[in-house]
């Protein structure tokens, strides 16, 4: 695709525009940053590829960031236009409406956001990413962020987020930003990320000043003229546009038949700097328009003209005229809908660098009283608390940050709103009780974004000098952080500073302190105590945590009373509205699937719930949960597919933990797929990200103990199972593992006449999990095999085999072991069953172990090709082979062996051998009653 008008070009920048062309027009999406001086002509640049770019017939979405407007502004402008409200109905976005709803204020709110995200702006940059896929409807999409210097820093961090993905995807978003300012930490960090591409643009040479000079004027320049202008403009090409501009407007040149010259001094007359023109332009105002536009200046980098009658006391009609002579007189444009903008950046600040700083005072606090009188502080607090800040009015100021945090939270900004609380604490110092409960909220808002160490920095320092009742809320605070990254010894510490230790907030803490430390009684007992108080003094919001601490702590111990607390959690979110309690509840008691092995609906709805709410951490643990869900009813080599969809999502959102605990899935699935050279490298990372090691330990010796299973290693298997045991018996909080079972179980058929293995399963909690019970059921079955008591150990057998029903994968696995056991099970039955199942999976070592203990009890193997074939279930534990089935089906359409080998294409010999075997498998006396073995029947 060529663009429209390739041979034009700009004076100068013909490199540059060559490079953003380039970017542009690639096959592959991804991010590049235009980095230059203010007044280089970045911005000229990005108007021009985006015209261009429309005229070549791609999708092009626009917005740029201005200084303190708050959260994810450019991208909210790019979006806005080429996302209407109607947009929000589209099926791919269903998950993202409400996420993308903090955005586009036009957009039908959702879910209320979480208080629970781990970093909202991750959360916004999957919402983006999906919406841009339904903008683009198949077309290349070039979004351009102009003033990026400006961005806030949960924009930066979206794009930090986005860029990695764009790859794939068809989007390539350029932006813009001075390289003469102080950068923003992101974007400081985007411009040394591998993903982003930089293109640098510099000052220009003399002669091609000279040239656009020329080019500027519309005529040749006289030598004096040319020599002026270009040392004026000191290589950018804004700064030439306007002196030239300010010249010709003021009479300074006079054209003629050698074109333009000074008629006077021109360094005299002529102001060399930009800042001077633009006070000359202010200057030729009349007083009440400049008047009106100091103030708008005042307002901020947009043209807040709304604002301006009741900023300026004046009327509409004057403010209209006001910016019209704006306009005329250079300052201001005014684009195709009429919006009024700064002609540049710059030009804002030289209007306001004609007040003094009394002045300024002055006139911020004239301003900002007039507004809010005029009730504008519930929509502009930002504003407003900018301008008492330059009125000399600190604490005001915080009050208003404060809001306008709050504000941020709701919203998912949560880096912005950190960065706003920094400068209320700033502006709160001499008010103790507003410094206390400033600090209060940013400790939370860091927390939020897991900067821990700058929350216990900051917060540890005001709690020495806080008073009653700010100082336990800002200990609590603390406690509340320190818990978040499991510093039990400073969380304990600062529990200890809230007044009332009885209270429930107080009593909810320490309760999750106690379950952090591995103590899952106490900490019920201390959650009982809070939930209790919660609800005396009519605190929904901190019953509700108290309740899923109970729910958590009582899970092996007591599990209906686990279910009780956390239903009524689930109950008392719904009544208050507190939405990300519910999911909480929720995710807590999806869990109950997990141990009895059930559909995982609940699991999903949480999910799905907690996707809509933004909780893309809590929406990650939940999948997490799924997949330990899948190990067992799809096998742990899908599984591990799933757990690395996961590690991969949890890398994107810098979720070490989560990370981890997926990648100890990954390591098991490398084990069981014939991968096993990478599980240890594997679990080494999980180790090193992993802030619950006693997990991927217990891992690690299971892995081993399978893999020595599998190895025909019995005795090697006990001993890394039971390792594993070993391991988790020093962690009674931890959830209850299959692992036990296995050990249980493979341990009694090692040595049916030793009991301990088979009674530390029955004594202990983690029967809470289905697959335990079964294991303990099917050892005790080796066991009363073993001492002869057949009756009984049939009976065991019937029980755990039933309770593994919703189980395949453990099924499967406990019935290899069990045929190890001298004459419990038929063990060509037993194995056939297992294959028929193992057959639709990827267990490749599963199938290997089986075909090699059906081999060794006598059994015959088919060969591996014939497994592929559509073999119900209840044939295949039969041993039926697909080819087996097809004659199968063919028998039961009527069709004699001369017309199956005909259909075929196989011998009549080869066909007749085929019914022989069916008829032996299946126990049938005649080919005419074979037919009923194709009706469907349970597995």
């Amino acid at each position: 695709m060529q663009w429209p008008g390739g041979t034009a070009s700009f004076i100068g920048r013909e490199a540059e525009m060559a490079a953003l062309t380039r970017h542009a027009m690639a096959g592959d999406g991804g991010l590049t940053l235009l980095t230059g001086e203010a007044g280089s002509g970045k911005s000229r640049l990005l108007a021009e590829l985006g015209d261009r770019a429309e005229a070549a017939g791609l999708r092009v979405l626009r917005g740029r960031a201005v200084p303190g407007s708050g959260a994810f502004r450019p991208l909210a402008e790019a979006l806005v236009r080429a996302a209407p409200p109607a947009l929000a109905r589209d099926e791919r976005l269903a998950p993202f409406r409400s996420v993308l709803a903090w955005m586009l204020p036009a957009w039908p709110a959702g879910a209320a956001p979480s208080a629970h995200l781990v970093d909202p702006a991750l959360v916004l940059g999957e919402a983006i990413l999906e919406l841009l896929e339904v903008v683009r409807s198949g077309s290349r999409c070039l979004v351009l962020l102009d003033d990026l210097h400006w961005a806030d820093e949960d924009t930066l961090a979206a794009l930090q987020y986005i860029a990695p993905a764009l790859g794939d995807v068809p989007v390539r978003i350029i932006g813009a930003a001075r390289s003469d300012e102080r950068r923003p930490d992101g974007l400081a960090h985007l411009l040394t990320r591998r993903e982003a591409s930089h293109i640098a643009v510099p000052r220009m040479e003399r002669t091609e000043l000279a040239v656009l000079a020329r080019v500027c004027a519309g005529d040749v320049l006289s030598p004096d003229l040319e020599s002026y202008l270009v040392d004026a403009a000191g290589g950018l090409p804004l700064l030439l546009e306007e002196l030239i501009a300010h010249l010709l407007g003021t009479g300074a040149l006079a054209g003629g038949p050698g074109g333009w010259r000074a008629v006077r001094d021109l360094a005299g007359t002529v102001p060399p700097g930009f800042a001077e023109i633009v006070h000359h332009k202010a200057a030729l105002l009349a007083r009440e328009h400049r008047e009106v536009i100091v103030v708008a200046a005042l307002l901020g980098q947009d043209i807040r003209w709304e604002l301006l009658p009741a900023a300026t006391a004046t009327g509409r009609a004057l403010v209209a005229a006001s910016i019209r002579a704006g306009a005329e007189s250079g300052l201001l444009t005014v684009d195709a809908a009429g919006t009024p903008r700064w002609r540049h950046a710059l030009t804002r600040e030289a209007v306001l660098t004609r007040l003094s700083a009394p002045e300024r005072a002055d006139l911020a606090a004239t301003v900002v009283d007039r507004l809010d009188g005029a009730g504008a502080v519930e929509r502009e607090p930002a504003l407003l608390a900018d301008l008492h800040a330059r009125a000399g009015r600190p604490h005001r100021a915080a009050e208003l940050l404060r809001r306008q945090a709050a504000d941020h939270v709701r919203a998912g900004a949560l880096a912005a709103a950190a960065d706003i609380l920094e400068r209320a604490v700033v502006l709160a110092a001499g008010d103790t009780g507003l410094a206390v409960a400033v600090r209060v909220d940013h400790v939370r808002a860091l927390t939020l974004t897991a900067r821990i160490d700058d929350a216990v920095a900051g917060g540890d320092q005001e709690l020495r000098r806080a008073p009653e009742p700010g100082r336990s809320d800002l200990a609590a605070a603390l406690a509340d952080a320190c818990l978040a990254a499991e510093r039990f010894d400073d969380a304990q510490r600062y529990l200890r500073e809230i007044a009332d230790p009885a209270g429930p907030r107080a009593l909810c803490l320490a309760a999750q302190l106690t379950l952090g430390r591995g103590d899952p009684r106490t900490a019920a007992e201390l959650a009982d105590r809070a939930a209790a108080a919660a609800e005396r003094t009519d605190q929904p919001d901190l019953l509700c945590a108290s309740l899923e601490v109970v729910g958590r702590a009582r899970r092996r111990s007591d599990p209906r009373r686990a279910g009780e607390a956390l239903r009524s959690a689930l109950r008392t979110a719904e009544e208050h509205g507190l939405a990300p309690r519910r999911i909480r509840a929720l995710s807590e008691l999806g869990v109950e699937d997990l141990f009895e092995a059930g559909d995982g609906a609940a699991l999903r709805q949480a999910e799905a719930l907690a996707v809509e709410a933004g909780m893309l951490g809590t929406a990650l643990g939940l999948a997490l949960q799924q997949t330990a869900l899948a190990a067992s009813t799809e096998g742990i080599v899908d599984a591990a597919a799933r757990a690395q969809r996961c590690a991969d999502r949890a890398t994107r959102l810098r979720l070490d933990g989560m990370r981890g605990h997926a990648l100890m899935w990954v390591a098991r699935g490398r084990v069981f797929a014939d991968r096993r050279d990478e599980a240890g490298a594997i679990l080494d990372d999980a180790l090193r990200l992993s802030v619950s090691p006693v997990h991927i330990h217990a891992a690690r010796h299971q892995l081993a103990g399978l893999d020595a299973w599998l190895d025909d290693d019995t005795d090697g298997a006990v001993a890394g199972l039971g390792r594993a045991v070993g391991t988790l018996r020093g962690a009674p909080g931890a959830n209850a593992t299959p692992i036990w079972g296995e050990w249980a179980l493979l341990a009694t058929i090692a040595d049916p006449a030793d009991g301990r293995a088979r009674e530390e399963l029955r004594s202990s909690d983690v029967g809470v999990q289905v697959i335990n019970r079964a294991a303990q059921q099917l050892a005790d079955a080796v066991a009363a095999h073993h001492a002869g008591d057949a009756d009984l150990a049939a009976r065991f057998l019937a029980d755990g085999r039933a309770l593994l029903v919703r189980t395949p994968f453990h099924r499967a696995l406990f019935e290899s072991f069990l045929t190890t056991a001298d004459g419990l099970v038929d063990p060509i039955a037993t194995l056939n069953s297992a294959l028929a199942w193992l057959a639709t999976t990827d267990e490749v070592r599963m199938v290997r172990r089986c075909r090699v203990l059906l081999r060794r009890a006598g059994g015959a193997v088919p060969r591996p090709a014939r497994d592929r074939g559509p073999v119900p279930v209840h044939l295949r534990a039969r041993g039926v082979t697909g080819r087996e089935f097809e004659v199968l089906g063919l028998v039961a359409e009527g069709l004699d062996n001369p017309g199956i080998a005909q259909r075929l294409h196989l011998s009549r010999r080869t066909v007749e051998t085929h019914v022989g075997r069916l008829l032996a498998k299946t126990g049938e006396r005649s080919r005419g009653t074979l037919s009923h073995w194709l009706a469907p029947r349970p597995d």
